[in-house]
């Protein structure tokens, strides 16, 4: 068995990903990271947050930089580094931050392609949540997450669930080379509407604790 154990998430939007993941969270005493993980990246390099905001799950990155964190470092200090800042090498400092905490402790990490950024790692559990678009309209309604959403009809939401899929389906492609949402990218698939919330987090739960602790 592996020290640590690490559920990577990917979600469809309005799937309960990130409830699932909070509930797990819970129950075994583990820090969940989402876009927590922008500002630990932005402090960990220097750079100003509102860069990786700006690429916070983007729908056309490049993978062809080499670049690599120290380099990036080295870089700035010298004062070679503001026409070096490009999409890979963004990625690059936050797949850095990434693997960092995954070796001080037990992750649940929602999206970020953390599942190939986390693939040499023992002791992974690399999930992907998906849900009727019915329940996931109702979802996004109830959260609020779209500016004035109430004022949305069901199929403008749906409009703007299915972009925010390709933008997911994009970034993690480009920088994965496997396919979002397909059963041969991950461990376990579970449809959150099938099982509901609690059954979904009852389901990895029961996985967790007999092979990975």
């Amino acid at each position: 068995m592996s020290k640590f154990f690490h559920i990577n998430i990917g979600r469809q939007i309005g799937s309960g990903g990130l409830l699932v993941a909070n509930r797990l969270g819970e129950i075994f005493n583990v820090k969940v990271y989402d876009k927590q993980l922008i500002n630990m990246a932005a402090k960990e390099s220097g750079l100003d947050a509102s860069l990786f905001k700006k690429e916070d799950e983007k729908d056309s990155l490049s993978l062809n930089s080499s670049f690599s964190f120290s380099t990036f470092v080295e870089a700035v200090s010298s004062g070679f580094g503001s026409n070096m800042i490009s999409s890979s090498n963004l990625f690059k400092i936050q797949s850095d931050v990434i693997r960092k905490i995954a070796t001080k402790g037990s992750t649940i990490i929602v999206g970020r392609c953390a599942d190939y950024i986390l693939r040499d790692f023992k002791g992974c559990l690399n999930v992907f949540i998906s849900a009727d678009m019915k329940d996931r309209v109702q979802r996004i309604r109830e959260s609020g997450r779209f500016p004035d959403v109430e004022n949305l009809t069901d199929e403008k939401i749906e409009d703007l669930i299915k972009k925010g899929d390709r933008k997911r389906a994009s970034y993690y492609s480009d920088y994965s080379l496997k396919t979002w949402g397909a059963a041969e990218s991950y461990d376990i698939c579970l449809n959150s509407s099938l099982f509901g919330i609690e059954g979904t987090v009852s389901i990895l739960e029961k996985y967790v604790r007999e092979n990975l602790l």
